[in-house]
């Protein structure tokens, strides 16, 4: 995924039904890739996922394809390790330091609401926290890991520490070939030392998980953590 219509197309969120409802002469207002929606969903997944990985307080971790870092939140919370994601996608890189306002009161709206007067003002105040959607507390770069450059950088914001655990986070698409997969693998094998990688991923993308283990010899765990593979 890359822009803004890619994330709206694979993300689309309910609101009212967890506010009352709405009226039959509307349509529902919808979210898509925003914190209010997305946030709750990474939390809960490295709620489930941080025990069975056990990654230690001590590790230096990369997480590829970290989004505007909200998983990345909720990893270190679970886990105490620093943290830094990277995400190359022109959406993330050009909305990270915004705050979502445009995007939500054009949700509002596009129903027919007024999101300064009564429900619509109402909804606002659920789903919009005034902040940028990154939290000034997580780095997330815009590096591709291809280049001795932006390896360099990465270890910069791990303290000067070279990554010794990579997490790729959900990021094969349905359209991801196989050498696709394979470059990116081998692009956190570059890091100098060892690296513990693991892919966590809900797609399958006419690959089962088996095959996307044998595929990249590393790690690979479902987002639900029912399935965990190791070399």
């Amino acid at each position: 995924m890359d822009t803004k219509a890619d994330f709206d197309a694979a993300y689309s969120f309910r609101v009212e039904r967890y506010f009352g409802g709405h009226p039959n002469t509307r349509a529902e207002v919808r979210v898509n890739y925003h914190r209010w929606s997305m946030a709750p969903i990474l939390n809960t997944m490295w709620v489930k996922l941080a025990p069975t990985l056990n990654i230690a307080s001590t590790e230096k971790v990369l997480i590829v394809g970290a989004g505007f870092g909200w998983g990345i939140e909720a990893f270190i919370n679970e886990t105490g390790a620093e943290t830094v994601g990277i995400d190359i996608s022109t959406y993330i890189n050009t909305e990270k330091d915004n705050t979502e306002e445009v995007e939500l009161r054009a949700a509002i709206s596009a129903v027919g609401l007024d999101p300064d007067v009564g429900r619509g003002l109402e909804l606002m105040g659920h789903i919009f926290d005034g902040n940028p959607r990154k939290d000034a507390s997580v780095i997330v770069l815009d590096e591709n890991m291809q280049t001795n450059q932006s390896r360099q950088a990465i270890k910069a914001a791990l303290s000067n520490n070279w990554p010794s655990v990579c997490i790729l986070e959900n990021i094969i698409e349905e359209t991801t070939l196989d050498a696709e997969i394979i470059q990116v693998n081998n692009a956190v094998n570059l890091f100098a030392g060892s690296q513990r990688v693991i892919w966590v991923t809900n797609r399958q993308s006419g690959r089962t998980l088996q095959q996307l283990q044998t595929l990249t010899g590393s790690e690979v765990i479902s987002t639900s953590g029912s399935v965990y593979l190791v070399p």
